[in-house]
């Protein structure tokens, strides 16, 4: 006599085969869809990750050619450069270009610069400016050598000066030159051969056919 149930626990079994095929097709449509996925992205990683790699020993290697060029006295140009320091009093000083050359070693060589303006502070709130045409700072000695057109000016002592040059020692402050100088200030006017400041600004000394006309107060 036959088994009624054998009819329902045989489409029990084929709904469950069914189910395992769609099921086993699924997993492999996933499986695929990751295989591809890995198949486009592991080549691009592959490069993304070499080129990093070159850029790297490049970055490396044009770093090393700086840094070596530098120190083998090679010449270095620079756009606008700042360079900041203090004397030995502690008083701050910045030297500006609008281009500036670099010779030598990274602290001992010298630096060529075009359109110079040097601001050194003589005071609180008081400083002095001096401007050239063209200038040399040797890093060595800490002195700045300014020609052409140089203008002094002083904030706190109100003088002005027009001369053909400048030494500045950026250590002591010590401003010099020995061509003519003209200058004007709140006492009158001066001329001479050549002239020092010093004392912060407070004492200028001139000498060599010196003229001066004096302005008399209104008080």
């Amino acid at each position: 006599m036959a088994d009624p149930a054998a009819p329902l626990q045989s489409q029990t079994h084929a709904d469950a085969d069914a189910r395992r095929v769609v099921e086993a097709m699924e997993a492999w449509r996933r499986r695929s869809r990751v295989v591809r996925f890995f198949r486009k992205a592991l080549p691009i990683a592959i490069a993304v990750v070499t080129l990093s790699l070159f850029g790297w020993v490049a970055l490396k290697s044009l770093l090393a050619t700086g840094i070596d060029l530098v120190s083998r006295g090679a010449t270095v140009r620079m756009t606008n450069p700042h360079f900041y320091g203090q004397d030995g009093h502690g008083r701050s000083f910045v030297l500006q270009a609008r281009e500036a050359t670099h010779t030598g070693g990274a602290s001992t060589g010298s630096v060529t610069l075009d359109g110079p303006l040097m601001r050194l502070t003589t005071g609180p709130d008081r400083r002095m400016e001096i401007s050239a045409a063209k200038g040399l700072y040797d890093q060595r000695t800490r002195v700045a050598r300014l020609t052409g057109g140089v203008n002094l000016s002083d904030t706190g002592q109100g003088y002005r000066l027009q001369t053909g040059d400048a030494r500045i020692d950026t250590r002591t402050g010590l401003v010099t030159g020995k061509s003519g100088v003209k200058g004007s200030g709140p006492l009158g006017e001066i001329s001479a051969s050549s002239y020092a400041i010093e004392s912060q600004g407070q004492r200028a000394t001139f000498s060599g056919g010196v003229r001066t006309r004096f302005v008399r107060s209104r008080r």
